[in-house]
This record gives C-alpha cells, structure tokens and sequence, in this order.
C-alpha cells in the first residue's frame, strides 16, 4: 500500500490523538489553542473522506476509523465540557446513545438513507465549535442553553427519520 492510500486513515488516527489534545487545552483554559486544535481535527474529517472517494480509497475499515474518531472526538470533547460545568452529564449519555443506535442500524448490507441523521456527526461538531469559541462573545449559559435545546430536537427528529426510513427499508 502506497502512504497516499494510507492517509485517510492516517488523518482518522491522527484526529483521535488531537481529540486528547483538544481535551487537555480545554480543561487547562487555554482557549485559543483549543479553537486551533479543533479546527485542525474537523479539518482532518474533511480531507480524509475527500481524499478516500476522490481517489477511491474507501475501505470498510477507513469508514469504521473515521467514524470511530468523530465519536471519539465529540466524546471527549463533550466530556471536557461537561467536567467544565458547561453541558449536564445526560448530554454525553444522549449523544453516546444516538452513535450507539447508528452503528447498530447501519449493520445491514443496503445502507440507510437518513436524510436527518447523516447530519448529526457535522451538527455536534458546529455546537461544540460554538461552544468553544462563544465565551468570548457572549455569556455561555444563553449559547450553551440554546445548543442544548437543539441537540435534543435534532437527535429526536434524527431518530425518528432514521425508524421512518428502516420501517420503509423493511
């Protein structure tokens, strides 16, 4: 295998290390390094699926990583939030739950159109996105209160789509 087909997973991996970063610069209140650190690890979301279906690089294993790093990386980086006093504890259980219910549903051959739920991976990264960078403009608890109200409507509306569709697949 050339390195060139290697590097989606190489990026995949090395957004699970900076997701470790992300936590350590966060809880140290370093908040301008954990702005960069993650840019730099939604970024490595980005070029490692562009550069696996442009150069046809996909790979079951390449999709399990990817998806893999993305939990891992909204995980710990709600975790840090959590232990910051920011979101309650049940958030992480929710999110953990609605990664849990894709994995088990997407087990099938045919995969499952979900037209709200292949969203939810991008909408977790923009709260915390928002989350982090929102202290500097304004007071968090308005932001924070806010993201928390729409990350229970969009898993809700998220799982009932994905049951519409498995209903319909069935």
């Amino acid at each position: 295998m050339k390195l060139l087909e290697l590097l989606p997973s190489i990026l995949s991996g090395l957004r699970i290390v900076l997701a470790l970063a992300l936590f350590y610069t966060y809880l140290s209140e370093m908040m301008l390094p954990s702005i960069i650190i993650f840019i730099i690890a939604i970024s490595t979301d980005y070029v490692d699926g562009f550069i696996a279906r442009k150069f046809d690089f996909t790979t079951n294993y390449g999709a399990f990583l990817d998806s893999a790093a993305d939990f891992i990386l909204i995980t710990i980086i709600f975790l840090a939030f959590i232990i910051s006093g920011i979101y309650p504890f049940w958030i992480l259980i929710l999110i953990m739950f609605m990664f849990i219910q894709f994995i088990l549903t997407s087990g099938t051959k045919k995969p499952i159109y979900d037209p709200i739920g292949k969203y939810y991976g991008a909408f977790l990264f923009f709260t915390a996105g928002i989350t982090i960078i929102f202290p500097f403009i304004l007071p968090t608890g308005y932001v924070t209160n806010t993201l928390l109200i729409l990350i229970v409507l969009f898993s809700s509306i998220s799982l009932l789509t994905r049951f519409y569709s498995l209903y319909k697949k069935n």
